[in-house]
């Protein structure tokens, strides 16, 4: 074994750069995909005769794949090699891609778009390989610039899905996505090595059950509560079924050698104060990206007589508002490039503490200047730059903390949570746009932005004090699951 895993770190150090240009390619496939559809909505709702609540699902639906998928292929890459699980995600994420870009009608494409949520386990895969294929040198900044990759890749979906959509058939924004993918699963099969090392795991199947129905209940709960409203029965009965499945699944998980949710991630402090940060680190850009966009366009788009209404917008096209917001997608990049020689000089809390900082400014400021198209701009990026920092740090600490045997499962449920926040964030987004309107229009009035800003503000003020909470202790050998059952069996015996 110890031949073969020279062997393949030598192989990898031959041509670091072009592995990790591979993973690069995964990750920023799915992050293209995830944003490429959200300036087509209303195009795609009158194109596929559909009302605008149906289509709102080929967001939702991506969401809900994703986040019950994730954890199940991350755990699968763990057991059975992470290059091996890539290469099928990639592979299913083509197929999907290719038959939405042939879709008959708004259902059959909403059940693809749910397949494609497969993608989202691309980014634990890739970071698992850039842990055991990086030289050890540059694994810090690969998991930066990997991890960042989410934010730049769903700028630049914006961008692309706006060109698409305005000079052409909305099915190339599948056929464009569908050819990136198929050369970024050919890089990663000439380029990225397999890991020789295989952990010997059970697939928890009740687990991955609750899993799924648990983050099914809560994510159509958060995505439907601004239409069926907060206080609704069917919203309260998915709300109590989430808490009931998760309560479940922990009883479950504790008697588990090797459960798909892992305890330590609620009970060790560092990992579940990480995991919080991973769910404001989800719910404060997807303000921005809600509310950013439409306060750069409007007035445009509404009847003569209403656009005096909504004057304090941009007055933007889709395109421009898109490009507008490019720079601050780039920055992501930035930020997740350079988090690991700021954590070199002021220590491993300083990306997230940046990365909440940034982001708590960018929000003040939106709140109380938002006068010009450019001013947002600037302040946007300082989110963007923040998240950046926010996404490297994460992949960091999830490394730093959690067994190397065990990194793509610890990335896989991070991924997620950040997910939910993701969902959250623009669902609060949606619901002050809804709550505070012009004279009873659906116009929103300027308090609606403001309102929201602040609260991400008050959001990322949570993140500063999370950060000072945080203290870097990696799980003892002691505390693995398998290890307390052991213990727990031999004091049974004892007693006995």
């Amino acid at each position: 074994m110890d031949d073969t895993r020279t062997r393949h770190h030598a192989k990898a150090a031959a041509r670091p750069n072009a592995v990790l240009a591979a993973l690069l390619a995964t990750v920023g496939a799915y992050a293209l995909m995830q944003t490429m559809v959200i300036p087509a909505m209303s195009v795609l709702a009158d194109r596929l005769h559909a009302d605008t609540a149906t289509a709102g699902w080929l967001i939702t639906a991506f969401l809900l794949g994703g986040a019950v998928l994730t954890p199940v292929l991350s755990l699968l890459g763990d057991k059975c090699g992470h290059r091996r699980l890539l290469v099928i995600v990639l592979l299913a994420f083509l197929a999907t891609t290719l038959a939405a870009a042939a879709s008959p009608n708004i259902g059959f494409l909403i059940a693809m778009r749910a397949l494609q949520g497969a993608s989202m386990a691309s980014l634990p895969l890739a970071l698992a390989l850039v842990r055991e294929a990086m030289p050890k040198e540059r694994i810090a900044s690969s998991f930066g610039i990997t991890a960042a990759m989410l934010g730049g890749g769903a700028g630049v979906g914006m961008v692309v899905g706006a060109l698409i959509i305005q000079h052409t058939s909305w099915r190339w924004m599948f056929g464009a996505e569908a050819v990136f993918i198929a050369f970024a699963t050919l890089m990663v099969v000439a380029w990225v090595p397999e890991s020789p090392e295989r952990h010997r795991k059970r697939i928890d199947v009740p687990g991955a059950l609750l899993l799924a129905g648990g983050l099914i209940a809560l994510l159509l709960a958060i995505t439907e509560g601004t239409k069926w409203g907060w206080a609704s029965v069917g919203v309260l009965s998915l709300f109590g079924a989430a808490v009931a499945l998760f309560a479940v699944l922990g009883m479950v998980s504790a008697r588990r050698t090797d459960p798909i949710l892992d305890l330590r991630h609620v009970t060790h402090l560092p990992m579940l104060v990480t995991n919080l940060a991973a769910l404001l680190i989800g719910v404060v850009p997807f303000f921005f990206y809600v509310l950013v966009p439409e306060l750069l366009q409007l007035p445009s788009g509404l009847p003569p007589a209403l656009r005096p209404l909504a004057s304090y917008g941009g007055g933007l096209t889709i395109v421009q508002a898109a490009l507008l917001m490019l720079p601050s997608s780039l920055l992501v990049v930035v930020g997740g490039r350079t988090a690991h020689a700021l954590r070199g000089r002021l220590g491993t809390r300083a990306p997230l503490a940046a990365c909440m900082t940034l982001m708590t400014a960018g929000a003040v400021l939106t709140a109380l200047f938002h006068s010009s198209p450019a001013e947002i701009a600037i302040w946007f990026c300082l989110v963007g730059l923040g998240a950046g920092y926010g996404y490297a740090a994460l992949a960091d600490l999830v490394a730093a903390l959690v067994p190397r045997r065990e990194i793509a499962s610890g990335n896989g449920l991070n991924t997620v949570i950040r997910t939910v926040g993701s969902a959250v964030g623009s669902q609060l987004a949606v619901g002050f746009l809804q709550t505070f309107t012009v004279h009873d229009t659906p116009i929103p009035a300027e308090k609606a932005f403001t309102v929201s800003f602040w609260v991400a503000a008050a959001l990322g003020l949570l993140g500063i004090l999370l950060v000072g909470a945080l203290r870097i202790r990696p799980y003892r050998q002691d505390s693995a699951p398998e290890a307390t059952v052991l213990a727990m069996n031999r004091v049974a015996a004892n007693q006995h």
